[in-house]
């Protein structure tokens, strides 16, 4: 069995913190598409766990949630 060494890259948004839980509800949807984790829930910033091969994709969906959810790429913290 082949096993895939490469790592995940790590992505960091600001979103409005109300809509947290919807756009960990879309990426559930898109099953390992990317994992997300809340960094700080008050000022909505978080983190995406994304596989190789997917940030493309990744990148497809959040331009489409991107002005309804107002995300925001950011430096890492």
């Amino acid at each position: 069995m082949a096993v895939n060494l490469e790592r995940s890259d790590l992505l960091f948004y600001r979103v409005d913190p109300y809509e947290i839980h919807y756009l960990k509800f879309v990426l559930e949807a898109y099953e390992g598409l990317a994992t997300l984790t809340t960094l700080d829930s008050a000022t909505g910033l978080i983190q995406l766990a994304v596989p190789p091969g997917r940030k493309d994709s990744l990148e497809s969906l959040l331009e489409a949630l991107g002005r309804e959810l107002g995300l925001e790429r950011v430096t890492a913290p």
